[in-house]
């Protein structure tokens, strides 16, 4: 039997189901056509440091959505190079969420405004064809107009298409450690450690620290991120680097179980669609500066819809616009200067240009808001998304 629709996303996390939320804020009688399917079932495991800036807490304000999931509210980042040090204060900087409760979050809101959400239902085989895109799943088959690729780094699609370009992946391992929050100052004081420390030693990136509450137990989020953003300098022992940095802080590395996961980073020299095929969150392009991917994958709902509606307004699916469309957006620009500077900042990783770049940084905050430890950087929603579902 064969299912034919208007748009088929692969992926229900945050690009995918941001893609949905975005078409129905956009007309409420999307939700209907929009089919969302992913292998997984919800609520999953997802490797993630969690963190949800304000960019992607205001993308979820302008969709309607207070934040609803348990978090852990961030007041203070605390950025470290050995005895060097500074801070960013808010209220909150930014919060910490567990990737199974908030994605589980997103689908059921997606699916309370009548998208239809299909988990563990494994894509098999892509045909593009003029008309449609032939999408075959252990179940059925679908001939979708439009087709959104939103299943992360090591996308089927992507593979599935042979969807080659010049993206580059960076590398991120991280454990979980059991805490007693009243022992630890990350608990106490609500603070965040990005320690960079690790560049010293060939590592395009840092070690962190969240405190985060995982089924309500408290825990120590703890990883490694390596850019690669100069893919031609050595590679880092991310392996090593956190064992190190954990034994700083006297913990083992041994004593607890290491997992690992790649992440694609945006180019803007990238190809982000196919005739009748978008690219959307990590499938298309992460943040290499910091590693940021929740808000950033939200952030792709909006320009991704507003192609999807327009190819359909003027019954051209090329989506030859895609890119530029992209590129015009803020959030894009944003996501360009950080590749911009992570090139130049991982480049330029010797110690006495850091500790010079470290010295202008903490000069530079003294003149952003982000020295006020009362500043409130996210706004709140104006209504609510789900008030939509009794408009379509």
């Amino acid at each position: 039997m064969t299912e034919q629709i208007d748009v088929l996303i692969v992926g229900s996390g945050p690009s995918g189901i941001s893609t949905a939320l975005h078409l129905a804020r956009l007309d409420p009688t999307w939700a209907g056509r929009v089919v969302v399917v992913d292998k997984a079932v919800h609520p999953r495991e997802k490797l993630c440091g969690g963190g949800l800036t304000h960019i992607g807490q205001n993308i979820l304000a302008n969709l309607g959505l207070p934040l609803e999931p348990t978090n852990f509210p961030v007041k203070e980042v605390r950025l470290l190079y050995h005895d060097k040090s500074y801070s960013f204060y808010g209220n909150p900087v930014f919060r910490i969420v567990r990737r199974d409760e908030f994605d589980h979050w997103l689908v059921k809101t997606a699916a309370q405004l009548g998208v239809t959400v299909r988990q563990g239902e494994s894509v098999t085989a892509i045909t593009p064809h003029d008309d449609y895109v032939e999408v075959v799943t252990d179940r059925t088959t679908f001939h979708a107009k439009v087709l959104v690729a939103a299943d992360g780094s090591r996308s089927f699609v992507r593979r599935k298409l042979k969807w080659d370009d010049e993206s580059r992946v960076a590398r991120l391992v991280e454990v979980l450690t059991p805490e007693d929050p009243a022992k630890l100052p990350e608990f106490r004081d609500a603070v965040a450690v990005f320690d960079f420390t690790p560049m010293d030693d060939h590592l395009q990136g840092y070690y962190w620290d969240f405190p985060s509450y995982v089924g309500g137990q408290p825990m120590m989020n703890r990883g490694v991120f390596d850019s690669r953003a100069v893919p031609d300098k050595p590679k880092a022992d991310l392996k090593e680097v956190l064992a190190e940095s954990m034994a700083e802080r006297g913990r083992d590395l041994d004593d607890y179980e290491l997992k690992g996961h790649p992440i694609r980073w945006w180019s803007s020299d990238g190809v982000f669609s196919r005739p009748r095929v978008l690219l959307v969150g990590d499938a298309a392009g992460a943040d290499p500066l910091m590693g940021e991917g929740i808000s950033f994958a939200l952030g792709y709902g909006e320009p991704a819809a507003a192609a999807i509606a327009d190819a359909f307004a003027r019954d051209d699916f090329s989506f030859a616009g895609y890119r530029q469309r992209l590129l015009a957006h803020p959030l894009f620009k944003q996501l360009g200067i950080r590749t911009r500077l992570a090139r130049y900042a991982y480049l330029l990783n010797y110690p006495l240009v850091v500790r010079l770049g470290w010295s202008l940084m903490r000069l530079f905050l003294r003149f952003t808001p982000w020295k006020d430890r009362n500043y409130v950087p996210a706004r709140l929603p104006e209504f609510r998304l789900t008030d939509l579902k009794s408009q379509s």
